[in-house]
């Protein structure tokens, strides 16, 4: 059987150990890629990606049931990576910049000219996404790549829900141009 996020903090909560591995298990991958988005540095992610889980643990016990746990995870990452840059100093939020873990794997159904130009494309909306403001560039990707709602995004960046509407929309017109 398996458990919604709600129910396997719940069981953390009345003793089941297995279920905080089971969760941590669930959202390791989507938590990695979504900070080495910040961090750019397959060493500094991992230690981020660990004090994220570090800190869902150590506060697993007061988590309102009332909130949903991906935007309440997405949240805790956010904010570990950016303690751990600003104590690190490792990069600038105004130009995050770095290779798509996307790029890196080949779509063997896809002929080699047409992989060219895909990967072409890719590179280029890549290089707009990365060029937009921190504050643009964190809304389009939870939405774009961790398929987070509004709400959700909302809830894991602190702020209103109409503020991440604009800041979605305001995104993508920069893109366009």
């Amino acid at each position: 059987m398996e458990y919604t996020d709600e129910q396997l903090i719940e069981r953390y909560q009345n003793g089941d150990q297995s279920a905080l591995v089971t969760l941590t298990t669930r959202y390791f991958d989507t938590i990695y890629r979504y900070t080495y988005r910040f961090a750019r540095d397959r060493a500094a992610t991992e230690d981020i990606v660990q004090d994220t889980f570090i800190k869902v643990w150590k506060s697993i016990a007061r988590f309102d049931k009332s909130m949903k746990v991906k935007p309440w995870l997405y949240r805790i990452a956010h904010n570990t990576a950016i303690d751990y840059l600003r104590k690190k100093k490792m990069i600038s939020f105004s130009s995050m910049e770095g290779e798509q873990f996307e790029e890196t794997i080949a779509d063997e159904a896809v002929g080699t000219m047409e992989q060219a130009i895909a990967a072409e494309e890719r590179a280029v909306l890549t290089q707009k996404i990365e060029s937009l403001p921190t504050h643009y560039k964190e809304v389009l990707l939870l939405r774009a790549e961790e398929s987070l709602t509004f709400e959700e995004i909302s809830i894991a960046l602190s702020k209103p829900l109409n503020t991440i509407k604009s800041l979605y929309r305001r995104a993508l017109l920069l893109l366009q141009k």
